[in-house]
């Protein structure tokens, strides 16, 4: 599977042309959805003074079929497991910043690794996050090879008037790659900024709501969420999402990579070992 273009959000140009969704070539293809991926470059315009910020990193999208993974069927699952996740309470827990609570699966996400369930469709899964790792590797290094990498994988349930509020996973000399995917939703986005973005959750939301679309001179990006998308992004992006107002559960999966055998800090109590995402 190829990380490729698309015009769903429509193609557009920065001052000096260069599309902002481009396949592996850099051409426009211009399907309405893809099967494959596409690469949505964050890059600052020209810098006026030698003090202005800069940012240039890549966010990666790809939609995944029924046949390659049944959401359906990992809803259900994902469900099912809810309870033993919350069964989890010999440890401290924290929701890192999104602001879901703690009484969540989000902050127990130490403490299991959906990747390590038996199940037909997690096994998809991680094959998928594999293949779509070494794709954005090679694509964004222009690498012909990637290197060897670990994972883990948490569940993030919401429920009517729930939002995940803006944050990042990492910003350390070991950060890496982060992710998630779609596996229920309805009517949601997921807004991506650039990291020098200073305004407030509810300023961003409005902004949204009041239309505003990617536009590389402010790397505000609001993603729609659709079952079946994985995303991935460098660890250091903000971001959050709008508020769930369906009756029935949003369902994501996140994860984070890296190519160390062990997230940095000092591993606590009860805490899973990564998943090898490569044999």
């Amino acid at each position: 599977m190829s990380i490729k273009s698309n015009s769903r959000y429509g193609v557009r140009t920065n001052s000096i042309g260069s599309s902002i969704k481009k396949d592996v070539d850099g051409k426009i293809k211009g399907k309405a959805r893809p099967t494959g991926g596409v690469m949505i470059p964050f890059k600052n315009q020209q810098q006026l003074t030698p003090y202005a910020p800069s940012w240039d990193f890549n966010i990666a999208e790809k939609y995944l079929t029924t046949e390659e993974i049944d959401c359906s069927k990992l809803a259900e699952f994902l469900l099912s497991k809810e309870s033993e996740i919350l069964a989890i309470n010999d440890y401290e827990v924290n929701d890192c910043g999104t602001k879901v609570g703690k009484d969540s699966t989000t902050a127990r996400y130490l403490y299991y690794n959906v990747l390590e369930w038996e199940n037909e469709e997690i096994s998809k899964l991680k094959k998928e996050i594999a293949e779509f790792h070494s794709q954005y590797f090679m694509r964004t290094m222009n690498a012909e090879t990637y290197p060897s990498v670990s994972c883990r994988c948490w569940l993030n349930i919401l429920r009517k008037g729930q939002r995940i509020h803006k944050h990042l996973h990492g910003v350390g000399p070991q950060a890496y790659l982060s992710g998630h995917f779609t596996v229920a939703c309805d009517e949601t986005k997921t807004i991506y900024v650039n990291p020098y973005e200073g305004a407030s959750d509810e300023d961003l939301l409005r902004r949204v709501q009041n239309g505003e679309q990617f536009d590389m001179s402010n790397a505000l990006y609001p993603a729609e969420n659709v079952v079946g998308k994985m995303t991935m992004f460098p660890n250091f992006v903000p971001h959050l999402t709008t508020e769930h107002t369906s009756d029935q559960p949003r369902i994501t999966l996140a994860f984070e990579i890296t190519p160390f055998e062990s997230l940095p800090g000092q591993k606590r109590p009860g805490e899973t070992d990564l998943v090898r995402l490569y044999s």
